[in-house]
């Protein structure tokens, strides 16, 4: 399998995410000394009210400042990407086909291209006990649910990121893409759970939900539905924002 990752764009996203904690971090600081200053300088009332004031709104803005950065670093940070998972999952897929990660800010996060189709993988690195009824995502037990949520961010819906990820697919392949690519193709979009303590409990899913283990088995069966032409054009459209070393 070949892989391909836009690492301008994910090194870009690396600096917001450190810029924004580093702003978030001065923010903390500035609002504990605003904190300090009506005892250290001895103000009035007045000058007090207004100091503290303004240390609530440093300390706010910095957790908001937080929370917006860590949304950068959860996806684009080293320690987070799942696409070093997905890789893994993936290990010996052939070289017609070709992963794309961050491959522009309009597509999905993770495509997959070959010969099988077009996939739009969705990873969620959630653990414990997670459950889905055709209709509704949980977690367990709410106070399992609050801590793994800090820990590991939360579950959200996947089912709605399907839908956006396929949106964004179909608009990207219709800007840049040709009638004739598009006419008759259509995405597979799989769930993939990368947390191996994840433990699923799936029922009436019209969406295939896997774990990582489980990922490449989805290819062992899978009949070619797209011609190497195809495949070559779907190529050189999804991967065209992507700069050559």
């Amino acid at each position: 399998m070949q892989i391909v990752r836009n690492e301008s764009y994910v090194n870009s996203r690396v600096r917001i995410g450190n810029w924004t904690h580093i702003a978030s971090l001065a923010l903390l600081v500035v609002g504990f000394i605003l904190s300090l200053l009506p005892n250290w300088l001895g103000f009035g009332k007045e000058e007090s009210s207004g100091a503290i004031f303004g240390a609530y709104v440093a300390m706010i803005g910095a957790l908001l400042l937080l929370n917006f950065g860590r949304g950068f670093t959860r996806r684009f940070g080293p320690r987070f990407r799942q696409d070093q998972l997905l890789v893994a999952g993936l290990r010996g897929l052939d070289n017609r086909h070709t992963l794309y990660n961050y491959a522009a800010p309009n597509l999905p996060d993770h495509v997959l291209v070959g010969p099988t189709g077009l996939y739009i993988f969705i990873p969620k690195f959630n653990s414990g006990r997670i459950q889905f009824d055709g209709r509704r995502w949980s977690r367990g037990s709410l106070g399992g649910a609050l801590l793994r949520n800090i820990a590991e961010g939360g579950l959200g819906n996947p089912t709605t990121e399907v839908q956006r990820a396929m949106s964004q697919l179909a608009d990207y392949l219709k800007k840049h893409g040709s009638e004739e690519l598009i006419r008759g193709l259509e995405a597979k979009p799989v769930i993939v759970f990368t947390n191996p303590q994840a433990q699923l409990e799936v029922r009436n899913s019209p969406i295939q939900v896997v774990q990582i283990r489980e990922l490449r088995s989805i290819f062992r069966r899978a009949k070619p539905v797209l011609s190497p032409e195809k495949v070559d054009a779907l190529k050189a459209v999804i991967g065209r924002e992507i700069e050559e070393p």
